[in-house]
């Protein structure tokens, strides 16, 4: 299997978008920094406020953006390169190739994440503030970019079913990343219509917000007891995320089977 990781990661070093992407990405500190500069993220400040920023409004929207362009590239570059044929004539069956490309998204997603906490360090540093609580900011990135690469899962399960273009593969993740969003930060998460409270209990962003929210909303903020029964634990939060991630999972590799078949 780490074979097969490694020949992934040779295949994506080919594509010099993932670079770029992943740098515009990492570009997301220098707004955020400039906000906590000029005070206007309310209690917070320095360190702790670049970071809250980027781990709660930076990273939902641009990890699984840039994940599911990765997954198309990952996925359809066999099918563009012609080379699908090629793989029946080795003995690893398509399964454990599909497994190799998920798993190199969840590598992306750890890395994106530390990467997330020192672009925060950095900002934190310019803002003036001292870096503080590393262990415990180390956790928080690093579970947070485990759950978002997780909650991926189902959009990828649309790029390779329907196995069209990367533009409308690109296209797809956008909205799915967006409503995603919106559904989490819209305050659809607390929202007492049953409708809308099925619908934030299929997506995982809601899920993950509410984890996250317990985590940055001070107990001294005047909004913490309007929201704090809706906070989630982390063992529910990663359950629910989890299932959502394996299940797609499953179907994503019996889609690629198929096709490889």
């Amino acid at each position: 299997m780490l074979k097969l990781i490694q020949c992934e990661f040779w295949k994506l070093k080919r594509k010099h978008f993932v670079s770029f992407v992943i740098f515009a990405a990492l570009l997301f500190p220098i707004p955020f920094t400039a906000l906590v500069l000029a005070g206007n993220v309310g209690s917070f400040t320095g360190f702790d406020a670049v970071f809250g920023l980027l781990v709660t409004l930076g990273e939902p929207v641009m990890l699984p953006i840039v994940l599911g362009i990765v997954s198309a590239m990952l996925f359809f570059m066999e099918r563009d390169n012609d080379t699908l044929k090629n793989l029946h004539t080795i003995p690893v069956s398509p399964a454990k190739i599909a497994s190799a490309k998920i798993a190199v998204l969840f590598i992306l997603g750890f890395i994106y994440s530390l990467a997330t906490l020192l672009s925060s360090m950095v900002g934190g540093m310019i803002a003036g503030s001292e870096l503080v609580n590393i262990g415990e900011k180390i956790g928080i990135s690093i579970i947070t970019g485990l759950l978002y690469t997780a909650s991926t899962l189902p959009v990828v399960i649309m790029i390779v079913g329907l196995n069209r273009s990367y533009i409308f593969s690109i296209i797809l993740t956008f909205f799915y990343t967006m409503f995603d969003y919106m559904l989490a930060y819209g305050g659809q998460f607390a929202s007492k219509e049953p409708a809308m409270k099925l619908i934030s209990n299929i997506f995982p962003a809601p899920t993950i917000y509410r984890w996250q929210a317990a985590q940055f909303v001070s107990p001294d903020s005047p909004a913490y007891s309007i929201i704090e029964p809706y906070f989630l634990p982390l063992w529910i939060t990663a359950i629910a995320v989890f299932t959502i991630g394996a299940i797609s999972y499953i179907v994503i590799v019996k889609i690629y089977s198929k096709r490889e078949s």
